[in-house]
């Protein structure tokens, strides 16, 4: 297996080249008129952004060799991709958050393990709104997913991270290509993927019909109630993962 410090970092700092997209797969766009906490829609990152991002990621490198000679911080254990997903980490530990999909250039070969929910949200986002999705995402077992770190450091990420989380258990990803993967371009977006999500195409994104996508200033258990409403083909899914966020307020 790679070394954990190079695993970690081509999750967190990557150089995406965005090629023409095909036909979303049932994507839901919602212009921010609910009743939700959220801002107006954030703008990710275009490919200027990314480039800049990849050059201040070596200068992240270089601080984490740093600390880790001065033992100031330990580098994260990575899990063994090729085997299954052992139950989440600690919600409190920056330490264990880790990659729950390989990076893209491998996982065009690779299925993911199971029928998945993702949230893709930014920590651009009002912290209040980020902390709601946490909650949700912890009564359905969401995953959350960033697209890297904040003010380029880890440190600053794990505080970001632990006051969102505030001691919930939820999986958390830092994990660019997903962005590409599903087409995302707003957040917060939810997305269901099935197992043959994980073979992408050769622009980076997968296949139309193995996931379904909302996006917008909404909720998470309104997202899901919608994609069982309109979307036949998830709804019997969609309608498993919001009953445990209904088991879970009740």
């Amino acid at each position: 297996m790679r070394n954990n410090r190079f695993l970690f970092f081509v999750a967190v700092v990557a150089t995406l080249v965005f090629l023409p997209s095909l036909p979303l797969a049932q994507e839901h766009l919602f212009p921010g008129n609910t009743s939700t906490e959220h801002k107006p829609l954030v703008r990710l990152p275009d490919d200027e952004d990314i480039r800049n991002a990849s050059s201040r990621g070596r200068k992240a490198m270089q601080q984490l060799d740093t600390l880790e000679k001065n033992n100031a911080i330990a580098i994260p254990q990575m899990p063994d991709m090729d085997a299954l997903p052992q139950p989440a980490f600690p919600a409190d530990d920056i330490t264990t958050i880790a990659e729950k999909f390989r990076d893209i250039g491998e996982a065009s070969a690779e299925k993911m393990h199971s029928l998945d929910l993702l949230i893709l949200v930014s920590l651009s986002m009002p912290e209040a709104a980020l902390r709601k999705l946490a909650d949700q995402a912890e009564k359905a077992g969401a995953t959350l997913l960033f697209r890297g770190l904040k003010d380029d450091s880890m440190m600053k990420m794990g505080e970001a991270v632990k006051a969102i989380l505030d001691g919930r258990n939820v999986h958390v990803a830092i994990h660019p290509p997903a962005f590409q993967q599903f087409g995302v371009t707003r957040v917060p977006a939810f997305v269901l993927a099935s197992q043959e999500a994980g073979k992408v195409m050769d622009n980076g994104c997968s296949k139309p019909q193995t996931f379904v996508k909302v996006s917008g200033d909404v909720s998470l258990d309104y997202a899901l109630e919608y994609i069982e409403r309109t979307s036949p083909d998830w709804s019997m899914v969609a309608r498993s993962f919001h009953s445990r966020i209904v088991r879970g307020i009740q």
